[in-house]
Parts: structure tokens; sequence; C-alpha cells
């Protein structure tokens, strides 16, 4: 029994300090509604998980204006073409990562009207890919920090997807701004 508290204390504390040590540069928990994976990355852009047809209020209420889907099947525009969102597909394969499906989100993201909500299936890895693509292209950050906060931002990076570290760490940056301007 003594083990088991020990082993639970060191977890509960474990957790605490990740939760406390979060670089305060990474997208932020929205909490809300059924979303398990809203982060807001600065006031004109956020990154989830594929809303439902619960989430539309809410999404009204926090102002989305544009919302970018990367998923090929289960999309949201039957639910949510009545409603008064732009609305943006590119179905993106998170196997097989390309310049042209990241140069046109990196476009929607520049011109569209904001806020925008940009999601794949779980707001993980082709959202992840898309966020530190963001970051670097229209934030300057490094692609060590944007890799960084794809994988240990808590916002469920599977590492299956050995690809999408692998296509940031060798993009070429100067080619990818050349074809968004």
């Amino acid at each position: 029994m003594k083990l088991i508290f020990s082993i639970f204390f060191l977890l509960i504390t474990f957790t605490i300090t990740i939760a406390q040590n979060r670089n305060a540069a990474w997208a932020q928990k929205v909490n809300a509604n059924s979303f398990t994976n809203l982060f807001k990355i600065n006031d004109s852009l956020y990154r989830s998980e594929q809303p439902d047809s619960l989430d539309i209020d809410f999404l009204k209420q926090m102002g989305i204006k544009s919302i970018l889907n990367f998923r090929k099947f289960h999309n949201d525009i039957d639910f949510l073409r009545s409603q008064d969102f732009n609305l943006y597909e590119i179905e993106m394969n998170a196997y097989c990562i390309k310049d042209k499906d990241v140069i046109a989100a990196l476009k929607i993201l520049k011109i569209a009207p904001k806020p925008l909500l940009f999601h794949c299936k779980h707001g993980s890895d082709r959202t992840g890919l898309i966020a530190a693509m963001y970051r670097i292209i229209f934030q300057g950050w490094t692609k060590e920090q944007a890799l960084e906060e794809l994988k240990q931002g808590n916002y469920g990076f599977h590492h299956i997807f050995i690809n999408i570290p692998s296509y940031i760490r060798n993009v070429d940056v100067e080619s990818i701004i050349k074809q968004i301007d």
C-alpha cells in the first residue's frame, strides 16, 4: 500500500511539474464544450480536433470567422455549411506531407478572415505540423522551437508520424516563404 501511495504521489508531482513548466509562448488551452484539444495560438488563430455540431454555438461565441479542415474523410462541411463560417479544406495525409499542402494551408492562415480555427481529426499531427510551420514562417521561431512545441505541448502528437518532425527539420523555409507571398 505504501508503494502504491508513493507511485501515486510521484505521478501527481510529475504532472504538476509539467503543467508549471509549460512554455508560455506555446498555444494556451481553452476549456470549452466538448472540445478536448482546443488551444489558442494567438488572438487570430486556434487549433483543435474536429469540432462537432455541439460546438457551433461556442465557436460563434469565440468569434470564429473561418475554419480550415485538413481531413479527407468525415469532414465538417455538412453541418457547418449552413453556418456563417468561411470554410476551407485541404485534404492532408499525415503519412505523406507535401509542400503544396503546407503552402496552401499557410496561405489560408495568412489571408482568411480571422479569428480562424484549423483542425484535423485529433488536432495533433496535421494540425501540429501546420501550427509548427506557422510559428516558423510567420513568427520567426526556429525549427527546434516549433518541434519542441509540437512534441511536448500536450497536443497529443502521435510519434508514429516520424515523417512530420522530419519534414519540419528538412523543409526549405525560404522556398515556402517565397511561395506564400
